[in-house]
Formats: structure tokens, sequence, C-alpha cells
């Protein structure tokens, strides 16, 4: 209606400058706080820290926690901005080692304990996932591990889960002199071509690539679990392995900002993690496209495989770690020699990102 004023409505020219002075002076008030408070909004939201992830490429399991966190808004909600960047494991883990990329959300215990030897500035700040993998296989008859001698085994043998699903294996009497390993950076389909071809007998993957392998198999394929929990229990006296960290370069969390930053990832992280436990449907909706994954085989992941998200600080299991890096992992040549104990001292960082 003409002349009406509103709140929601400035006034026009023709009725500022009919108003009285007090009137005008509160408009002009209004106006100001208003647009400071936007401006002030905004630059906050541009200041945001932002935190440089990287992940192995898809489909890995390291994708689904930093995605989720990015589109729940956890990064914000906690005050940061996540950007996640993914790449094949051997960039990666020449990123990470060279201190190209300080922040590694894919550092497997077993892989990146050699760069420690080598020199690498590096440091171990959480656990995110336990250990596990599987071995995919077509031929029926296949029910467990001991039925793969003199099969070929098709894998990455750059990573930490390759490292420590070799023990498993040597467990149980299985090597290379038993066993034909064929290392590939294959992922996805490509892998998933050469075992449905015939061309090798089984891929030992991870969680998500089994899942992904067995759905689109559609009956002709199955998993064999390589964790023998059995096994774990007699040698180490737990009943899982820390696997899967978020590595950091030391130079990196020395700093009291970044130290503050990766307090506020760590509570993100944990959101993110009760959210995959008590909502796994829509959870695997929200990060099935970056996982590479239907979401219907994607929730069958996070229901399967959410109890191997163990995010906690990773000195709460030295010992653990020690005995995988001084004892298991050199015994079965994952490892040049043992970590000296300086090395593991610095290898698991004292940082506690609950303080």
């Amino acid at each position: 209606m003409a002349g009406s004023t509103g709140c929601c409505n400035a006034p026009s020219s023709t009725e500022f400058s009919t108003m009285n002075p007090f009137r005008k002076r509160l408009h002009r008030l209004v106006a100001a706080l208003t647009f400071s408070l936007a401006a002030a909004g905004a630059h906050a939201q541009a200041e945001l820290p932002r935190l440089p992830v990287t992940v192995f490429g898809a489909p890995s399991q390291s994708v689904w926690i930093p995605s989720l966190i990015q589109h729940l808004g956890l990064d914000r909600k906690h005050g940061f901005e996540l950007v996640v960047t993914q790449k094949p494991s051997k960039v990666a883990y020449t990123d990470f080692a060279t201190g190209n990329d300080p922040v590694c959300y894919c550092a497997a215990i077993a892989a990146v304990a050699r760069f420690k030897q080598q020199g690498a500035d590096i440091t171990l700040l959480w656990n995110i996932f336990n250990f596990e993998t599987d071995v995919v296989v077509r031929d029926p008859a296949l029910k467990s591990l001991e039925q793969l001698r003199g099969k070929t085994l098709q894998t990455d043998t750059i990573t930490g889960s390759w490292a420590l699903s070799r023990w498993f294996l040597q467990a149980r009497g299985l090597d290379e002199s038993t066993l034909t390993i064929q290392s590939t950076s294959a992922r996805g389909a490509g892998a998933l071509a050469e075992l449905q071809l015939g061309r090798v007998d089984a891929l030992l993957v991870n969680p998500t690539e089994s899942a992904a392998a067995v759905a689109q198999g559609r009956g002709e394929l199955h998993a064999i679990p390589v964790f023998d929990q059995t096994v774990w229990q007699q040698v180490s006296g737990t009943d899982f392995v820390p696997s899967i960290t978020l590595g950091v370069a030391s130079s990196w969390i020395e700093d009291p900002a970044n130290q503050d930053l990766a307090r506020r990832f760590y509570a993100a992280n944990r959101e993110a993690a009760a959210f995959i436990r008590e909502q796994p449907a829509e959870a695997a909706r929200l990060v099935a496209q970056d996982s590479r994954l239907d979401p219907e085989s994607m929730e069958s992941v996070l229901r399967r495989y959410r109890d191997l998200i163990r995010i906690e600080p990773l000195r709460r299991h030295l010992d653990t770690v020690a005995l995988l890096t001084q004892k298991l992992l050199p015994e079965g040549g994952q490892l040049p020699r043992p970590l000296t104990d300086a090395e593991l001292d610095t290898f698991v960082s004292t940082f506690d990102p609950e303080m």
C-alpha cells in the first residue's frame, strides 16, 4: 500500500525526507548496525583458518570422515575450513614424507614407519581406523586364506595395509614362496577386471573396495577377511590393531595455532564418527559419491565396518605401536629394522587433542 512502512521495508526517499530528525537518526543507526553485522559475519566466515588434508584416492576409507565433515558442516561448526585432496597412494605418501603435504589423513603405521627411519620429519597424532583388509576371490571353492597357496594375489604393495596383511598372511603360512604377489596401483574397476578376466586369482583390498567388488560381482565374488583376532590377541593381548592414523609434519604441530586447529579437527572427527554409528544410511547418502560407491553399497560398507572407526590419541596405544614397529613388522620383513626407542617416542606424538 502506498506510503506503507513495514519492519522489513526501507523508507522511500519521500518518506525519509518527511521524517522528524529523531526517526532519521534512528534509521541511520539501524542501517549502519545492520551493515556492520553483515560485514563482520562475512569477515569472520572468510577468516576461518584453512586445514588442507591429503587422503588416498577413492575408493578408500580415508575419504569417509573428511567428506562427511564437509557435508555436515562440522568444520565450520568447530571454527575451521577443511580442504580435502585425494591422491594416489604413492603420490600421497611421497608428498607426506617430503613435507609437501604436512597433514596426511591416510598415514598407515606400517607404511610411514619406514619414512621415520629414513629421517622424515613426521609424527602421528591419533588413530582413525583399526586394521582390516579382505581377499576377494571368484572361485567358490576358496573359503580360507590357506587355500590361496599357489595362487596369484594382486594388491597395492606401497600401502601400510599390505604390510600388516602380509604379516597376517605369514601367520597362516603364506609368503612369496607359496603365493605369487602381483603389485598394482590400480583401484576399483581396473583391479576388479583383472580378477573377473581370470588374470589373477585374488585381490587384497581395503573394506570399501571389497564391498564394491562383491556388489559389482553380483553373486560371483566373495570376500575372505584377513584380520585374525585370535592370532592378534596371542601376540599383543589386545583385540584390535591401530592402523590408519592422522600423520603430520613434526614442525607443523609445534605451532600453537596448528595445535588449536588439530584439536578442532579432532572434535569434528569424533562427531562425524558418532554420526556414522548412529545414522549409517544418511552418512552413506552423503559420502557415497566422494567414495565412488552407490549409496546402497556405501551403507553396507559403513554398517559392516563402522566398528573399525576408533578415533583416539595414538599415544594411548604406544605399547601396541612398539610391538608393531619394533618386533612384528621387522621380523616379517615389512621394516628394514626395528624403530629405536628414540624414533618411536617421536613417531607417536605426545600431543593430546582432547586437552
